[in-house]
């Protein structure tokens, strides 16, 4: 009788589409951050990135004169690619013992574990943000963060909090709570004076952090890649996936 494999189950390029669309989505800061995908394909594990300074007010202009060009202005900051990867192994015996659905089981398992890896990091990234004082944690604080931005206080900024942060805020009278069907991504549950709130464990208690949207980038240098393998010493089918990509925090103080 032929024997089933993790071959015969599991289509590595099938498998790789499905999680590049899927990966995205299981971002849970993806609504909040820039996707840049421009540079994949091309060569190189360290990226120049520009940070652009502003040309100024316009000009008053007289009838006939003749204005005068501004130029344009740049700092570079130089972001190293990283690569993640995770191997799932499977024995012959729980393939072909099929229990529960392991196509779908090496699909999600693979896809939690690159998601998880990536926002980790762009967590860590968002350590380069504002930082909310929280020594007496409460909306003021999070109004005081605001000054950075003077005038620029349009909506758009999200502060992200620990749950021992939000049992503050959600107390206060100033505290509008949102439906789950109105919530834009797991943990955001309300706003502050129009700033989005949103819970996660990935920030530390004392810490929070406050950013406009779009502040945050992630550049995917690459689709995720999946392989197989099979190791005939143990009689084992090994499936890999990795991905190159850089969270990067385009400016801190926006």
């Amino acid at each position: 009788m032929a024997q089933t494999r993790l071959e015969n189950l599991i289509n590595p390029q099938v498998l790789g589409a499905y999680l590049d669309v899927k990966l995205i989505d299981a971002i849970k800061l993806t609504p909040f951050m820039e996707i840049d995908r421009t540079l994949q394909g091309k060569a190189g594990d360290t990226l120049t990135l520009p940070k652009y300074a502003y040309i100024g007010m316009a000009d008053d202009l007289g009838e006939g004169a003749e204005m005068t060009p501004k130029q344009i202005s740049a700092d570079t900051v130089d972001v190293k690619v990283k690569k993640v990867a995770v191997a799932v192994e499977l024995t012959d015996e729980a393939i072909m013992n099929h229990y529960g659905d392991v196509v779908n089981e090496v699909g999600r398992q693979l896809l939690m574990s690159i998601s998880d890896k990536i926002e980790d990091d762009c967590f860590k990234e968002l350590a380069k943000a504002q930082e909310v004082t929280v020594d007496a944690f409460d909306k003021e604080a999070i109004l005081d963060a605001q000054l950075q931005f003077g005038e620029d206080l349009e909506d758009g900024m999200v502060v992200f909090v620990n749950a021992e942060q939000f049992n503050i805020l959600r107390k206060d009278a100033d505290f509008v709570h949102i439906e789950s069907g109105a919530r834009i991504v797991s943990g955001h549950y309300g706003k502050v004076f129009g700033v989005d709130i949103v819970v996660s464990n990935r920030v530390k208690a004392g810490e929070a952090y406050l950013v406009k949207r779009g502040a945050l980038a992630l550049i995917a240098k690459q689709n995720v890649m999946c392989e197989q393998d099979r190791n005939i010493l143990n009689m084992t089918n090994v499936f890999t996936a990795h991905e190159f990509y850089v969270p990067y925090l385009k400016y801190e103080d926006r």
